[in-house]
């Protein structure tokens, strides 16, 4: 599924709990939750979990909350879960009392974007105490996507982030301001915010936010 921070390794192999004693190479894990159709696809010939599935029964594995921020976020970068479908499985999770769901909960609390830097915005504004913008809101013309945002606040306001390595050609830097232009002409206001900004003057950023959700026209 190639989600961030994993690599490849010895099989880790996820079964019923009635077939927990079968002697197979690899790392096995049971559970008693179904593990239905819905939950698997075949990949290279093997039968593998969902990514969804795969996220909810990480702590089974042992994953610690790094890892699954990691697979949260790249997993809705890759559009493989739904951010929100995902946050209802865990919640029946943890009501139900299954182990390792307060782990997932934690690590669901500034999931929502496509990048460790959106979810280190995000936690940012949680902070601050700014309310939760909508995030990877999509803006179209007909049926061509025109603009993926990473935050969308009331009164219009469209925040970006933008890392390392991102925006260095001529025709990237074309694209976003051609994509800015299309979203100020629906009314839109767009602030851009670097990893610097992000990482390294947190109050700044928030401060900014604080003044342009203020500032509605």
């Amino acid at each position: 599924m190639n989600l961030d921070g994993f690599t490849e390794g010895e099989p880790e192999l996820l079964a019923p709990r009635a077939s927990r004693g079968k002697a197979v190479a690899g790392t096995v894990r049971s559970t008693s939750s179904p593990i239905g159709s819905a939950d698997l696809q075949w990949i290279g010939g093997l039968r593998v979990v969902r990514a969804e599935r795969a996220i909810v029964d990480g702590p089974l594995f042992d994953f610690d909350r790094a890892e699954i921020e990691n697979a949260i976020d790249s997993a809705i970068r890759l559009r493989l879960v739904g951010e929100q479908r995902l946050r209802t499985r865990v919640i029946a999770e943890h009501r139900s009392g299954v182990n390792g769901s307060r782990l997932l909960l934690d690590a669901l609390v500034d999931a929502g974007g496509e990048s460790r830097l959106e979810r280190w915005f995000l936690a940012l504004c949680r902070r601050a105490d700014i309310p939760r913008p909508l995030t990877q809101r999509v803006y179209r013309s007909g049926t061509q996507v025109i603009a993926r945002v990473d935050a969308e606040f009331p009164g219009d306001l469209i925040v970006e982030v933008s890392g390392h390595g991102t925006h260095s050609s001529r025709r990237q830097v074309q694209r976003d301001e051609e994509r800015r232009t299309l979203l100020t002409l629906r009314g839109k206001r767009v602030i851009v915010f670097t990893y610097d900004d992000v990482r390294r003057r947190p109050d700044w950023v928030a401060t900014q936010i604080r003044e342009a959700l203020r500032c509605v026209a």
